[in-house]
């Protein structure tokens, strides 16, 4: 158990260091980052949907959601390709408000149970839930403003979280 986490730690930090340089990238060429996170994001949609219409064609338990999830994902995706840019950034900012949300949700379920199970250092996780939260509720109400300072915002919100990954591996006991 030692072993895994001092691996899980190491790990945790040289994602914190990634994040924090990300971030600093990101902020510093908002425009070029948005664009290609775009493209990521269309790119990925359509490996998604594609991937989930091939395992439905070739599973022998056919799940008619997962060929409809494959197949709305691959529309979606082809659909953004050929819209105005307008769209697809409303459509991305949207989307990133439902992941910020459920990553805050997420964060905010773990510190509670970590809490419950005395584990330490769950300040930092329940702060980020908290914060992906909060973000959320400001991306789903200000898609637009959102778009406009995404730069900013993505690259303070990785070298931030980059920061408080590092001080939650940091702060980790081993056994």
């Amino acid at each position: 158990m030692n072993d895994f986490l001092k691996m899980s730690k190491t790990l945790g930090i040289v994602v914190a260091i990634l994040m924090v340089v990300l971030g600093a990238l990101i902020f510093f060429a908002p425009m070029f980052a948005a664009q290609m996170i775009m493209w990521f994001f269309i790119i990925g949609l359509i490996i998604y949907g594609a991937f989930h219409i091939i395992l439905f064609a070739n599973s022998e338990i056919k799940n008619g959601w997962s060929l409809t999830a494959g197949i709305m994902a691959t529309l979606l995706g082809i659909l953004l390709i050929f819209s105005d840019p307008l769209s697809r950034a409303s459509t991305l900012a949207f989307m990133l408000a439902f992941i910020t949300l459920t990553t805050g949700m997420n964060q905010i379920t773990a510190a509670s149970v970590m809490k419950k199970q005395g584990s330490p250092g769950t300040g930092w996780l329940l702060a980020s839930g908290i914060i992906n939260v909060l973000l959320s509720i400001f991306f789903i109400f200000n898609p637009f403003v959102m778009l406009l300072g995404f730069g900013i915002i993505a690259g303070v919100y990785l070298i931030f979280g980059g920061i408080a990954l590092f001080a939650e591996c940091m702060s980790t006991h081993m056994l």
